[in-house]
């Protein structure tokens, strides 16, 4: 066990490295030039601007961000800030720091995602092992088809018909924000419950597609697992078919959906991304948003740096749950 939590360290700690080096070189390497966008803004707001003016503000602002320095420094510089704890100011919100706006946007994005991972997860397993179980029943066929189509749905589109729905045909929820506005200055039931409104069409939304998928694969491994000899035995047996589907072929169909858990959660990290635009929800994925736009080098990776963190953190927890669920990996096979 010393030896695999030692490994699983070495291997999230490189995947850190890796991933942080990537994210500098994809937003330095972004066509979009922060520098540009700021003084074109500067420059929509005065007609007397000269060219001379315009170069030696742009010189300005590229000395005071670093952005003059070579690419090599510049990395050094950044990790040496990131091993700080300075992410630096966000070019867009000059002088707030990048770390403030970060803080601000992210309870949003965990609360949003926590909740949807888990729902999507426990439920769409639940729901294939009960399906797979009893395959031959037509309750099984449709819950395979459904949740088979609703799985194939391009998630944009299946987010604007849910808002179109509940929003604009039947308006029930509302469009944008994460709380009511009218009431954020005090925290009340009434609030909380606001919260949640806001935030159920999003969850939603991620909760159908991911839950699609869990579903599908469940199904499919309950299946597999029921003809297994040690199952086929316990029926022989005459244990009792409840007994059989929790403990013998849920537990041991549940092994690759951990796996599979782990794998997905970096893929619900760039989904919220397109939530949070569509549905103007104020997490992280609407700062990203942003700061891909205005091409925020420093905001973006502040963004990206977390997300990183999150996937990092949460695949070494699930490394670390999983000799509790298989025995194979406590005994070294």
């Amino acid at each position: 066990m010393k030896r695999y939590i030692i490994e699983r360290l070495i291997s999230v700690f490189f995947t850190f490295l890796i991933g942080t080096l990537i994210l500098f070189l994809v937003t330095r390497l972004s066509p979009i030039d922060p520098i540009d966008t700021i003084v074109g803004k500067l420059a929509m707001m005065s007609t007397t601007i000269s060219q001379e003016q315009f170069e030696s503000m742009k010189k300005t602002l590229m000395s005071i961000y670093g952005l003059d320095k070579p690419l090599l420094v510049q990395y050094f510089s950044f990790m040496k800030s990131l091993v700080m704890g300075d992410l630096g100011p966000s070019f867009s919100f000059f002088p707030t720091p990048v770390s403030e706006l970060i803080f601000r946007a992210m309870p949003w994005t965990v609360g949003l995602l926590t909740t949807s991972i888990i729902i999507a997860w426990l439920a769409g397993n639940l729901i294939g092992a009960i399906a797979g179980f009893f395959e031959q029943k037509k309750f099984s066929k449709f819950l395979e088809g459904f949740f088979l189509v609703l799985s194939l749905v391009p998630y944009p589109v299946l987010a604007l018909t849910l808002m179109i729905l509940f929003v604009f045909t039947f308006p029930i929820f509302p469009y944008f924000g994460g709380a009511p506005s009218s009431m954020i200055s005090h925290i009340s039931f009434k609030y909380i419950l606001g919260i949640i409104k806001h935030a159920f069409l999003p969850s939603l939304s991620l909760i159908l597609v991911y839950m699609g998928a869990s579903v599908v694969t469940m199904r499919a491994l309950t299946i597999s697992v029921k003809t297994e000899d040690f199952t086929e035995y316990a029926f022989l047996r005459g244990l009792p078919k409840r007994h059989i589907l929790w403990h013998y072929v849920f537990r041991n169909s549940m092994l690759p959906q951990i796996t599979g858990l782990t794998l997905s959660i970096g893929q619900v990290f760039g989904g919220a991304l397109i939530t949070e635009s569509i549905f103007s929800y104020p997490g992280l994925g609407q700062l990203s948003y942003y700061a891909i736009v205005n091409g925020d080098y420093n905001l973006l990776m502040g963004v990206a740096f977390f997300s990183l963190v999150g996937i990092c953190i949460a695949v070494l927890l699930l490394d670390f749950i999983y000799p509790l669920v298989d025995p194979r990996v406590r005994v070294g096979e």
